[in-house]
């Protein structure tokens, strides 16, 4: 979820799209394409800063955060997620603040023996051994198997912030939290798209 479309529109523009850009300006104009165009790059990159950071996490957050408590059993973690067609959910402590976050690698991750093996390869794991590997950690909780310490924003952090951590850490959701460390709301990576678009 990079920016690199708004270059890519400007870098679109050339010298005769400027100068026919021109001549359909009704009057006289006194300004040459070059400084045209050093006035459009001024005024684009002027107005890309404003848009990223115009918006913030807090304007398109999901406010009603469906989470579990680290002590909540792994079917129950599952039923949830499964309930709610997600992917992934924030862990919290009884203090309501962040322990960690859940998701589908992290049962991939235990179920395949450590490491991040693909879905096929917990498959694969299934079809070769007698009985199901997921009863090896039926008995374990949230806070057992959870990614910890999670990745956080704040409410203030700019869309184009969010967008970049996403991206280097590699995930699909990034819990908000206040200063006190309790959960305050969501953002998708869904979120991100549907705000772009």
């Amino acid at each position: 979820m990079k920016f690199s479309a708004f270059n890519e529109c400007r870098q679109t523009i050339t010298d005769e799209d400027i100068v026919r850009a021109m001549k359909k300006i009704p009057g006289y104009l006194d300004i040459t394409p070059s400084d045209f165009m050093e006035i459009y790059r001024v005024a684009y990159d002027h107005a890309l800063h404003r848009l990223k950071h115009a918006i913030t996490a807090d304007q398109i957050m999901t406010r009603q955060v469906i989470s579990v408590p680290e002590t909540a059993p792994l079917a129950e973690v599952v039923r949830r997620l499964a309930d709610h067609d997600i992917s992934g959910m924030p862990v919290v402590r009884p203090d309501d603040t962040l322990a960690g976050v859940i998701s589908e690698k992290d049962f991939l991750s235990k179920m395949g023996g450590g490491g991040s093996p693909s879905f096929m390869h917990v498959i694969l794991k299934c079809l070769e051994k007698t009985g199901c590997i997921a009863a090896d950690i039926k008995k374990l909780t949230a806070a057992e198997i959870m990614s910890s310490p999670p990745v956080t924003i704040s409410g203030t952090t700019p869309l184009f912030e969010v967008a970049d951590i996403m991206d280097r850490h590699n995930i699909n959701r990034v819990p908000v939290i206040d200063d006190a460390g309790r959960l305050t709301g969501i953002v998708a990576r869904s979120d991100l798209i549907q705000t772009m678009c």
